[in-house]
């Protein structure tokens, strides 16, 4: 083991050299710092309090490449605790190399240097070897935020710090000033198993304690500043995937509040120096927070939560439930007499089934032709209406890619649909929303069945926290439609069933838009079977009241579309939607994950009551090809695998191929029976139970 080094005198000055680093002349050098620093170094940070910079020290006949970090001069009192307990530029060196001892990334300490007069500390440095292209962990996250808002860098950024942080703390070292920028990165494409090394700086106040408990993990992790669903997931990295031991969650949240409370009183302790740090940040770029941070993740092709249910609420507007209280009041009672006419309606009108099934598919480039040639082995010779997404997060580039594609399906004779997803740069940045738009419109408005506009209104992951910001996003359609007044809109395009927002949002639908129909992405909700209730809603009830909502704001068509459903498959990780962007190894709970047999039954049911019933004009399914909700697993690049449910829908399609939905038949309770005519063959009826997939005979 390294022995504890010693102070050493030079005159009036007194060094600690790390192993290796007493060499003739080098005291001499660190005591002339106060002079190379002034003619030769280059700030690393905004001078403050204390300053740091990078400084190349001669050293035996050569040239030190450092850092050297200079303390600003402290009160009498402060210098008296310094005399006792070691002053920062000990406590740094000290702790950097137990740190480094313990293998825990920090830069390499080379030396303290210090000059006392009587028992005031008039200079104190510490010296440590430069490292290369550091960023830091505040720094990377504002840039993953405004300029790469991805979640795999974003969960493997995490991952690598969490790792480390739990390496600091296994050592026996609580940092107890472990901010964002505090925590350097360096990026190591070869480190496994993240392409990060962690090093961690401003060691002065760290403290060694052997074998931390919770609380002391918890309360020393307080100052990471990340959004609240964020910092929950790297607790639960941190905990190698389980959930934080007690005590640990109830002292991170108390040293956070104190730390909160200490940052807001900062300009009252200090104003003038916040003052200056203020003027010196003004026209820096502003790190996104709040609202504003949006990730989207690929493998489960969603937007992820920032933040937990309860943060979440704090920042929604009280506006969004005065819509929703204002359109009960305004259109409670016509949309409930609608929905129970529409109600006894079920099952009472013929449905022709050609062209009720839809399809989405994922417009990406290096998988486009597998997804043509499983399509063409889904549909036989009828073709699928398609729909395709535009992303706003994506370029232009992606966007005409995605065009060309939907023109060369229409040519082939299929319908196409396009829909336009937001994310929250689509609010902030407005002029590329309304060029992707209007891109849209302009090359797709001759062929597009309908547009599609905005995604998953009612959830605030997706962009829109204040439903008034949806009246935004259809600015620019509202001048597309002018140009191209042939072409038809659908939407607000909510999510699950949550009849108070979309209440909420027709209230705050602009009037001079003419939507053509209502469409919705109408999940069971985490109910299981789509015969099963929510509150008093099956999947036929809640299709009756969205189509009741329809008529009464007098859409075009009042028959909904649905946009997108399906079920989360179980064992597929974080390519689930229901398990990104991080899945924990403790058991789920109201999990609504199904098995692939599942998946199949439920899916041609959903089919089969949604549009037999009358009240839906159209369901795509989303999607073809997915490892975690697809017909079709695509885990396997070089092997794709069609699930049962690819098979499942591949028999409904040729069975009711030209078919017309005519009745519903007498069943016992438990058991569905649905009639079709076809012609110039035999009726054929669809059955099943509450435990079987549908069989036709």
């Amino acid at each position: 083991m390294t022995p504890d080094p010693s102070w050493q005198s030079h005159g009036p000055w007194r060094f600690l050299f790390a192993p290796g680093w007493n060499r003739p002349g080098f005291g001499e050098t660190l005591s002339q710092l106060s002079f190379l620093i002034q003619k030769n170094a280059a700030p690393l940070v905004p001078p403050g309090r204390h300053r740091v910079d990078r400084l190349a020290l001669p050293c035996g006949g050569e040239s030190l490449d450092a850092v050297v970090k200079t303390y600003g001069l402290q009160p009498a009192w402060r210098d008296r605790l310094a005399a006792e307990r070691g002053s920062k530029a000990e406590r740094a060196f000290r702790n950097a190399l137990a740190l480094r001892a313990a293998g825990v990334g920090t830069p390499a300490p080379i030396a303290a240097a210090e000059r006392w007069e009587g028992p005031r500390l008039l200079e104190s440095r510490f010296v440590a070897a430069f490292v290369p292209d550091l960023t830091n962990f505040r720094d990377e996250l504002a840039r993953l935020y405004s300029r790469a808002p991805r979640c795999a860098p974003l969960m493997d950024l995490l991952l690598c710090v969490a790792g480390a942080a739990r390496s600091l703390h296994d050592a026996g070292v609580l940092h107890r000033d472990l901010g964002n920028q505090n925590i350097a990165l360096q990026r190591d494409p070869g480190h496994f198993p993240t392409p990060w090394k962690i090093l961690f700086l401003d060691l002065n106040r760290a403290r060694l304690v052997e074998n931390p408990s919770p609380a002391e993990r918890g309360a020393d992790l307080a100052r990471l500043d990340l959004p609240s669903d964020f910092r929950r997931v790297f607790h639960a990295m941190y905990f190698h995937g389980h959930s934080p031991p007690p005590g640990f969650t109830e002292a991170e949240q108390k040293a956070r509040a104190a730390f909160d409370r200490h940052t807001a009183l900062r300009p009252f302790r200090h104003p003038f120096r916040e003052a200056r740090i203020r003027r010196a940040e003004a026209g820096a770029e502003r790190t996104l927070r709040g609202r504003d941070i949006w990730i989207w993740d690929d493998r489960s092709a969603q937007a992820i939560p920032a933040y937990t249910a309860r943060d979440r609420r704090k920042l929604l507007p009280a506006s969004n439930v005065v819509a929703s209280l204002r359109h009960a009041a305004k259109k409670g009672l016509s949309i409930r007499r609608a929905y129970r006419h529409f109600l006894r309606q079920s099952f009472q009108t013929p449905v022709p089934f050609d062209g009720a099934i839809g399809m989405t598919l994922d417009a990406e480039p290096s998988t486009w032709s597998l997804q043509l040639d499983f399509l063409a082995r889904l549909q036989g010779a009828k073709k699928l209406p398609l729909l395709l997404r535009l992303y706003h997060h994506q370029n232009p580039d992606a966007w005409h890619w995605t065009l060309d594609q939907a023109l060369h399906l229409h040519r082939k004779g299929h319908s196409v649909a396009l829909a336009l997803v937001q994310d929250r740069r689509a609010l902030r940045e407005p002029k590329g929303w309304r060029q992707m738009v209007t891109l849209a419109f302009d090359r797709a408005h001759t062929f597009a069945d309908f547009f599609e506009i905005g995604h998953a209104i009612n959830r605030s992951k997706w962009g829109v926290w204040d439903f008034r910001e949806y009246a935004r996003l259809l600015d620019p359609v509202r001048s597309s439609l002018i140009q191209y007044p042939e072409a038809k809109i659908t939407g607000p395009a909510c999510i699950d069933f949550e009849p108070h927002a979309l209440g909420a949002l027709l209230e705050l639908l602009p009037r001079d838009l003419p939507f053509h129909a209502l469409s919705h992405h109408l999940y069971v909700d985490r109910r299981g079977a789509p015969e099963n209730f929510q509150g008093p809603f099956d999947t036929v009830g809640k299709c009756a009241l969205l189509r009741a909502c329809a008529r009464t704001h007098g859409f075009a068509d009042d028959r909904i579309l649905v946009s997108e459903v399906n079920w989360p498959l179980l064992g597929t990780g974080v390519w689930s939607p229901v398990n990104s962007p991080y899945e924990t190894l403790d058991p789920r709970t109201n999990d609504p994950s199904v098995d692939e047999d599942t998946y199949a039954a439920f899916m041609a049911r959903y089919l089969l009551l949604a549009l037999a019933s009358g009240h839906a004009s159209r369901v795509y399914w989303w999607r073809l090809a997915a490892r975690g909700f697809g017909l079709v697993d695509d885990s396997d690049p070089a092997a794709w695998r069609p699930r049962p449910a690819f098979a499942a829908l591949q028999t409904l399609l040729q069975k009711l191929a030209g078919a017309t939905f005519s009745k519903k038949l007498e069943t016992p309770p438990g058991e569905f029976a649905l009639e079709f005519s076809r012609p110039a063959a035999p009726p054929l009826t669809a059955r099943w139970t509450l435990e079987t997939p549908p069989a036709y005979s």
